[in-house]
């Protein structure tokens, strides 16, 4: 599969390239940057599998989106469009964010404004480390080593050349990296919180499969499969959550948005409790933004949505 011209994967491959488009300055970067792409971006999709295909990409999307009732009323045909296109506009954004990451005086005043950076700090206040749950939504592989310029962190990751974006982009952030399936993730997850680190883990979907750590929740009018380690973590180190999101606001700006935190469930009685406050920031973030955004459209069905009922 060839993937699109900006990927953040290619990234520590081509030093002297980006060098030279971070010479241009944000503007500058993300005008020229912008023309790049709209000269490969027919090359990319005349390169895709069938499976990857932009059609194909738009009437999955959208079989899924007609499912929910929650998404009556909204344009299904244009945000199963935006869905389609979303893989290389995610590569793009997070790219772009990337390029300013070792020049942070530019990248917090001209390219990514914080909103709610006291959410994660008072989380923290507590002594017992902060679950992160950054929603896949947006640029969201920019918004992971963003929580590093405010804590420690360490991060769940999966596919991903970890390492080497690391060091060609941000080799002086206090910011690990642990792939997913290399150690248990909840050991993993109870020694950085011990340390005081932030923890973080996309909360929406586990690409293992569904299992026994799974619970079955509303979600836009129908009910869908969730992993519940993120909640169980939070139990068992008694360690905050804070969703996090980072969106395009336009022109190669952006938002990192931190949302209050979700207290940790005091008992395995209240898990549910906290399982379905953290699905409630998932569902208000999608409806409130671009819902083509999001990138579980594309392994929606790996979630089993069921059509939610209400018995008498």
């Amino acid at each position: 599969m060839r993937l699109p011209l900006f990927n953040i994967f290619d990234f520590p491959k081509h030093k002297n390239f980006y060098e030279a488009i971070h010479a241009a300055g944000p503007v500058g970067a993300w005008n020229l940057m912008k023309v790049l792409d709209a000269l490969d971006r027919p090359i990319y999709r005349a390169n895709q599998p069938d499976v990857d295909n932009f059609d194909v990409l738009k009437a999955r999307a959208l079989d899924f989106m007609n499912a929910v009732p929650g998404l009556d009323g909204f344009d299904k045909e244009l945000h199963a469009r935006s869905f389609a296109g979303y893989g290389p506009k995610l590569q793009f954004e997070s790219t772009f964010i990337n390029l300013w990451m070792k020049d942070t005086e530019t990248l917090f005043r001209d390219v990514v404004a914080v909103d709610g950076p006291r959410h994660l700090h008072e989380a923290a206040s507590s002594g017992r480390g902060v679950i992160a749950l950054p929603l896949h939504l947006g640029p969201s592989y920019a918004a992971i080593p963003m929580l590093a310029y405010e804590m420690p962190t360490t991060t769940l990751y999966n596919r991903m050349n970890f390492d080497e974006i690391r060091a060609a982009s941000f080799p002086d952030l206090d910011f690990r990296g642990i792939r997913l399936g290399s150690t248990s993730a909840m050991r993993s997850g109870l020694t950085a919180l011990r340390e005081g680190r932030i923890f973080s883990m996309f909360p929406e979907l586990d690409p293992r499969g569904v299992d026994e750590h799974h619970a079955r929740i509303p979600f836009l009018g129908t009910t869908i499969m969730v992993p519940t380690g993120p909640v169980v973590l939070s139990h068992v180190s008694g360690a905050p959550m804070v969703p996090l999101t980072l969106r395009a606001v336009g022109d190669g700006r952006f938002r990192l948005k931190y949302h209050p935190a979700i207290p940790p469930p005091v008992s395995p009685g209240e898990r549910r409790r906290s399982l379905l406050a953290v699905w409630d920031v998932i569902e208000s973030e999608l409806l409130a933004g671009d819902v083509g955004e999001w990138e579980m459209w594309f392994e929606f069905d790996r979630m089993l949505p069921q059509v939610w009922a209400i018995e008498s």
